[in-house]
């Protein structure tokens, strides 16, 4: 049995051996205009990309930062109710008694209620002349 080849004169999109070379420049083109297209695209996703690293990054050091602060505060609200008890001793009567005794002070051997003397009180021109009488 023969078979007769016919000639191939169609094209088949497979075949790149056989396209023709205009076909294969246009389509060049095309994924090179695509790409240039797409440059703008990608140029933005990297910037916004950018953006939100260093901000991301930033937002964590500030993050540090605040969790150093508050534990900062933590010490020095310590330091200040240590200092506090602190000033409470040394205000306390026992301790104003110590001080007194090992300065040479002596406590009273009575009391004595003092009376204003008779007679106008010597504060009273002055009293009068703040008040704008």
């Amino acid at each position: 049995m023969t078979s007769i080849a016919a000639p191939r004169s169609t094209f088949i999109p497979f075949d790149e051996e056989e396209e023709p070379a205009a076909k294969r420049h246009a389509r060049v083109r095309a994924r090179a205009g695509t790409a240039w297209a797409l440059l703008p695209a990608l140029a933005l996703l990297a910037v916004a990309g950018t953006a939100y690293i260093s901000q991301t990054a930033r937002g964590t050091a500030l993050t540090y930062e605040i969790a150093s602060l508050q534990a900062q505060k933590a010490a020095l609200g310590n330091t200040s109710s240590i200092l506090a008890q602190q000033i409470g001793q040394a205000e306390s009567a026992g301790a104003v008694n110590q001080t007194a005794v090992r300065l040479g002070y002596q406590s009273p051997t009575g009391w004595q209620v003092l009376t204003p003397p008779p007679g106008p009180d010597p504060l009273l021109p002055v009293l009068l002349a703040l008040k704008g009488a």
